[in-house]
């Protein structure tokens, strides 16, 4: 017996003409009201400062509160620009993602507050933060942008990266560095803690992405890069293998000063797993929030 298609995504025929018809758009059947961190981009922007935070902590940096909350809204406005320009193309036949049907209904709605978004920032980086921080970022926000470029106008099969690798790079050094210019000396353990915490935002794109492509598209169309398709098969092992590695060096011992961050990568990764292996039994909406949901570790080890 066929099994339905998941997330209410049908192929139907018109009984008179016997033409396949176009795939129906999800329906928030399985939605969640954390549905909204998602579609309004605030989940990245929350994960950013979290991790910030706890790096801050863990590694005894006094970083400006201004310093986090400029980097929760850069990141907030590079997401609304990126689904901006997914909502400008043609619709995907129909298997639309909800945070992009919800950007292409409410395009305008996010114009006023990206270019008000975008003043406050400038305003910020201005006024807010020291030469060496302000240097690094512009030269950050410069790859970000190349990367927006890449993306948009590159085939994921002509890219030589992944854009989900591309993206947990980008997104753990726009973290971590702040934390880095103000160290008075350097850290190799903060290198190591950074490198996890990238592997850690480079599976949470590539699970959504192989998601989306093999629940919503079905397979049929919208490939992913090669290595995206590869992590995806392997997800499991890879969250496994990665979870490991912040366990490793609280056991040897050579993290017992940051312990609170391998422990907010260890848990990320066990969430990872267990939200890969339960994949089949919530919607793709649920699946996608949950996957955020799981870099939210950080916030326990603030409130301690």
């Amino acid at each position: 017996m066929n099994q339905i298609p998941p997330d209410n995504i049908r192929d139907s025929k018109d009984p008179r003409s016997g033409v396949q018809a176009e795939v129906s758009p999800p329906r928030a059947d399985g939605s969640t009201p954390l549905l909204w961190l998602t579609v309004l981009s605030l989940d990245a922007p929350a994960v950013a400062a979290l991790w910030q935070l706890l790096f801050a902590r863990s590694f005894h940096v006094r970083l400006s509160v201004s310093v986090t909350i400029l980097l929760a809204l850069v990141v907030w406005l590079i997401y609304v620009a990126d689904r901006v320009l997914d909502a400008l193309k043609a619709p995907a036949r129909g298997a639309e993602a909800t945070r992009h049907i919800f950007y292409r209904r409410n395009l305008w709605a996010f114009l006023i507050p990206l270019c008000a978004g975008s003043v406050l920032a400038a305003w910020m980086s201005l006024t807010q933060l020291d030469v060496r921080i302000f240097g690094d970022g512009v030269v950050l926000l410069f790859a970000i942008g190349v990367y927006l470029l890449v993306v948009h106008l590159v085939s994921p099969r002509r890219q030589w990266l992944p854009k989900e690798l591309l993206v947990g790079v980008l997104f753990a050094l726009g973290t971590c560095f702040p934390v880095w210019e103000k160290m008075t000396e350097s850290s190799a353990m903060l290198v190591a803690n950074c490198a996890v915490f990238a592997a850690l935002c480079w599976m949470n794109c590539t699970a959504i992405e192989y998601g989306e492509w093999s629940r919503l598209r079905r397979r049929r169309f919208g490939s992913p890069h090669p290595w995206t398709a590869w992590m995806g098969r392997h997800f499991l092992p890879l969250a496994f293998a990665v979870g490991t590695i912040p366990l490793v060096l609280m056991a040897s011992g050579l993290g017992r000063m940051h312990w609170q961050i391998l422990a907010a990568e260890l848990f990320s990764a066990l969430a990872f797993t267990l939200i890969r292996f339960k994949e089949k039994t919530i919607s793709l909406d649920q699946f996608r929030v949950l996957l955020d949901v799981a870099l939210f570790t950080p916030i326990f080890f603030l409130l301690l």
